[in-house]
């Protein structure tokens, strides 16, 4: 058991990995319950209606049917480890305790962390000035590596973005809402991101 001085001041480096653990955020959640959760019961409720299904039938199979969904739900995970033991960072994947781990790339690699974002609009289409931020993780080939597969509305995700950028020991870009984020080559020429119109 590692014992830690009261007195010390934390210092993220010293962790042998760091878990970049992003759920899904509320809209794709709704999208997954109206999928997999409404379309089961609409079809088991016009089965019902129709006489092709008895209800005992229908509340078994409803019951199997969530409790299965559920635990897929809940058993797979996806997320990156940025591992400073094996000076990589690798893509996780967590089905059910079994972990698969696929390499990415090497920590060395990673030449800076963004912070991305994209305006939030409302249902015509029309400007909200809230903004959705996406953490990536920007290559020295100029690849980019998007940490969640979709924005996230939280300023929680700069303070992620710097805790990376902190760990790696590279700089961190935050986001300018309402410019575009490129990739470029900096006048130091290190890879870098600016962001324009």
């Amino acid at each position: 058991m590692t014992e830690f001085d009261a007195d010390e001041k934390f210092d993220i480096r010293k962790l042998p990995r760091l878990e970049i653990i992003k759920p899904i955020d509320s809209m794709l959640r709704w999208f997954v319950f109206l999928i997999f959760g409404f379309v089961p019961v609409a079809f088991v409720a016009r089965a019902l209606t129709e006489g092709k299904m008895q209800t005992l039938q229908a509340l078994i199979g409803l019951l199997v049917y969530f409790a299965l969904f559920g635990a897929m739900y809940y058993g797979i995970k996806r997320y990156y480890v940025l591992d400073r033991t094996r000076n990589a960072l690798f893509r996780t994947t967590r089905i059910f305790g079994s972990l698969h781990e696929k390499y990415v790339c090497a920590l060395g690699d990673i030449a800076c962390v963004a912070i991305d974002s994209r305006e939030r609009t409302t249902k015509n289409g029309g400007s909200t000035g809230q903004f959705w931020y996406e953490t990536c993780l920007i290559l020295k080939n100029q690849r980019v590596i998007r940490l969640h597969r979709t924005f996230e509305d939280s300023y929680d995700e700069i303070q992620d973005a710097e805790q990376y950028a902190e760990y790696l020991g590279i700089s961190c870009f935050n986001p300018k809402p309402g410019l575009e984020m490129k990739v470029v080559k900096m006048s130091d020429g290190k890879t870098g991101v600016e962001f324009c119109r």
